[in-house]
């Protein structure tokens, strides 16, 4: 055992695409609504990030860093849900058939990683179309301007 806590998310897609391509997506916060299902729109101020969900909902994350030579993002979910604990980690690597993108998550109240590790898969899909065939995902809203 290595002291680091287990994810209670844990999950990992392969995209046909270089390294470089998909990282400058994953590490530009303000886009992940480009790629994460059930969000309209993601802007950054700062190290804040700010979410609207399709359903008119806010999220409130953190962007605890972003590492370039690790290629790793680290977040976590301030507000406006109470979580007793969440981390989130985004790691894009080299793999023999493109880019492997892992998505894990630490998170308290146990009862939400259902729900999350749905959500996690089907942001992996959604990067993996966006990077793949330029398609965004389905709530996405492009700022006007």
């Amino acid at each position: 055992m290595n002291g680091t806590p287990a994810s209670d998310v844990d999950r990992d897609i392969v995209i046909a695409a270089p390294v470089g391509e998909v990282w400058e997506v994953v590490s530009a916060s303000e886009r992940q609504a480009e790629w994460f299902p059930g969000m309209v729109s993601s802007t950054l101020e700062g190290s804040t990030r700010t979410i609207t969900t399709a359903p008119g909902g806010l999220i409130r994350e953190e962007i605890l860093g972003v590492d370039d030579s690790a290629r790793s993002l680290t977040y976590r979910i301030t507000g406006p849900m109470h979580l007793d604990h969440h981390l989130g980690t985004i790691d894009v690597s080299d793999d023999p058939h493109g880019t492997r993108v892992r998505y894990r998550q630490e998170l308290e109240p146990k009862a939400l990683v259902y729900v999350l590790d749905a959500a996690v898969a089907d942001a992996l899909e959604g990067l993996k179309a966006l990077i793949e065939t330029g398609r965004t995902s389905r709530a996405y809203v492009p700022e006007a301007g």
